[in-house]
């Protein structure tokens, strides 16, 4: 007798796993946000809680930026050019106090 291989053993544990695991989820959305009001659709239940927690990263993102041009604009007006492009990488020492001596 020959043993499963171990692609046969994901076949036939993890695709019935996969459909429940699918099935339940469909379960608890429909317990959450009530039954759908034509066919079923699994995908599209799923997309609208995705799309709440990506509606809160987005706000996050357009408050980041809106701090940035911000604070741009904070810098254009006090020192007249604003920060150094993001390619020049290197830094330049600070120069040494003048009661100092190194």
């Amino acid at each position: 007798m020959k043993l499963m291989t171990t692609f046969g053993l994901v076949l036939v544990v993890g695709v019935p796993l996969l459909v429940l695991v699918v099935y339940l989820e469909g379960k608890r959305q429909a317990r959450i946000y009530g039954p759908p009001s034509a066919r079923p659709n699994l995908a599209g239940a799923g997309l609208l809680e995705l799309q709440k927690h990506l509606q809160a990263d987005r706000r996050v993102d357009t408050l980041v930026e809106q701090v940035r041009d911000e604070a741009a604009e904070t810098e254009q007006d006090a020192g007249g050019e604003g920060r150094r492009p993001s390619a020049d990488t290197g830094r330049e020492p600070r120069p040494a106090p003048p009661d100092r001596k190194s």
